[in-house]
């Protein structure tokens, strides 16, 4: 069995062959020209980029290059378990669907309702399901309620790249950062929904510990995640060891969420233990 994800996942392509994961790129466009993500532009040129004004966008991963890692895998494996990124964020998953069926029954195509560390945590879910003898077939079904219960926190630096990427007003902008107000953006069915709003990045910080200790009272799976802020992903992480949580790793953020909410980005990514 071999497993697949899209480059969202926030590790890089040698960090993720070292766990039996092969990364196909997204695609980060700059001057109307699609790079691969990790493959012809790497986080920290993106995150350059950004911090120069630059403006970027990012696209789906290219069929060609699913295409073509489905068929090397499977030269070498007799399936292919290939988990993205939420539909509902990106059209990963309907062009993986649509080559997967040139493959007949032996790729299967799997939508994570999450991204970078939520997808991580589906992934191995659905791994660990195959292993104690759940059927190909029922996969999906049988790893929804897990999927389910995955949450993401994201707290954006600033709001000048949501403002560019449409995702807030431009008064809002100006308004916010006068205020120094901030957004927690809540990830959670697939779904970037706008959460409570904050005074600062360190309360957002600690608001973020907060809504991971109300929705997973009982400890969780964790994963963090930075765009270039690894400072405050530690401080993240220090909140959250201090209450016994064990944080599992901390991601780079990827190219999707360093456009979309900025450079200094920093999530959680928490999933039920098993």
């Amino acid at each position: 069995m071999a497993f697949v994800a899209d480059s969202t996942l926030g590790l890089s392509p040698e960090e993720a062959e070292g766990q039996g994961i092969h990364v196909v790129p997204q695609q980060v466009i700059w001057q109307g020209k699609p790079f691969r993500d990790l493959v012809e532009i790497t986080p920290e040129e993106v995150l350059a980029l950004l911090a120069k004004g630059e403006r970027l966008s990012t696209s789906q991963v290219a069929p060609e290059d699913l295409r073509a890692t489905y068929q090397e895998l499977l030269k070498t494996h007799e399936r292919v378990l290939s988990v993205h990124v939420s539909g509902h964020l990106s059209g990963t998953v309907t062009t993986a669907r649509a080559v997967a069926q040139g493959f007949g029954q032996r790729v299967r195509v799997l939508d994570s309702w999450s991204l970078n560390g939520g997808l991580l945590l589906v992934l191995k879910e659905a791994r660990r399901l195959l292993h104690t003898g759940t059927a190909w077939e029922g996969l999906e079904e049988a790893v929804a309620p897990y999927r389910e219960r995955v949450r993401g926190y994201v707290l954006p630096r600033t709001l000048t790249y949501l403002h560019r990427s449409g995702r807030i007003s431009g008064l809002q902008s100006l308004v916010g950062s006068f205020l120094r107000i901030l957004p927690v953006l809540e990830v959670k069915g697939g779904r970037v929904l706008p959460g409570p709003r904050v005074r600062g990045f360190a309360e957002g910080l600690r608001k973020v510990a907060e809504l991971f200790r109300r929705d997973f009272p009982g400890g969780a799976l964790v994963h963090l995640a930075h765009a270039g802020n690894p400072e405050a992903a530690s401080a993240l992480g220090e909140l959250l060891r201090a209450e016994g949580v064990e944080v599992l790793a901390t991601l780079q953020a990827g190219a999707a969420v360093s456009v979309h909410t900025g450079p200094g980005t920093v999530a959680l990514f928490a999933g039920p233990r098993r």
